[in-house]
């Protein structure tokens, strides 16, 4: 079983190797959501890496909420008749 799944993932990254993309288009945009303001936060200091430098972090300010963000590529040379469609949702 283990073999298949390694010849399975060599095969299609072979096939992804083959040719370069192409994009004729690319961008992104924002659907739907509102923005909110967060102000009083107090600025904290923040040391990210044991023993490494202290950061200021500053919460306040304006923030874009129940959205989503989508970004899209339309490649050059279209190969199906559906396009092909990802989706990531965040954390």
């Amino acid at each position: 079983m283990r073999t298949a799944t390694i010849l399975a993932l060599v095969t299609m990254l072979a096939a992804c190797t083959s040719a370069p993309i192409a994009l004729r288009d690319m961008g992104s945009f924002h659907v739907g959501g509102r923005d909110v303001e967060i102000t009083g936060k107090p600025v904290k200091e923040v040391v990210f890496t044991p023993g490494g430098v202290p950061a200021k972090v500053d919460l306040n300010g304006t923030y874009a909420v129940e959205s989503m963000y989508v970004q899209y590529f339309l490649p050059e040379n279209r190969r199906g008749s559906v396009p092909l469609l990802m989706w990531h949702g965040g954390a």
